[in-house]
């Protein structure tokens, strides 16, 4: 089966399935450019981060495998323990007070009160919020992955 050609604008995500030249009035700036992919039909997604195109994979589902595969360093967690003081790069340890966690001799440490979420990346804490929603638009902000589908 022959692949279709699209030209995408990096910066605007413009896209064409016709000629590559008939982007280059919409390049934004001088570190903007042309992408060019191949696809197998109409039905494809464009991977962004950071609101620029990222790349294209052919199926809804696949665009949703691959952000899902970026975000897997990340987890979500709430604190439902008394202790609220919690290393930021070992979250299974906890302290009551920062004093204890001193004297531990921790001073890379992160207060999270009871019942409060708190998101990890590669096990270090680096966000605490009210809910998992919340911690999960920290995610987003972090990485800035998303997909556009097209057709």
């Amino acid at each position: 089966m022959d692949k279709l050609r699209i030209y995408i604008t990096k910066k605007n995500q413009i896209w064409t399935m016709g000629e590559k030249e008939a982007l280059l009035e919409y390049l934004d700036g001088e570190d903007d450019e042309i992408l060019q992919f191949a696809v197998p039909d109409k039905d494809f997604a464009i991977i962004l981060k950071n609101d620029l195109t990222y790349s294209v994979v052919s199926t809804r589902q696949e665009a949703v495998d691959f952000i899902s595969n970026i975000y897997r360093n990340y987890s979500v967690y709430q604190n439902n323990d008394d202790r609220s003081y919690i290393t930021r790069d070992d979250h299974e340890r906890k302290y009551f007070t920062s004093a204890d966690a001193q004297a531990d001799g921790v001073f890379d440490y992160i207060f999270v009160p009871k019942g409060k979420y708190y998101i990890t990346k590669y096990g270090k804490i680096f966000a605490v919020g009210n809910s998992e929603q919340e911690m999960q638009q920290k995610m987003y902000e972090h990485y800035k992955a998303k997909y556009t589908f097209s057709y």
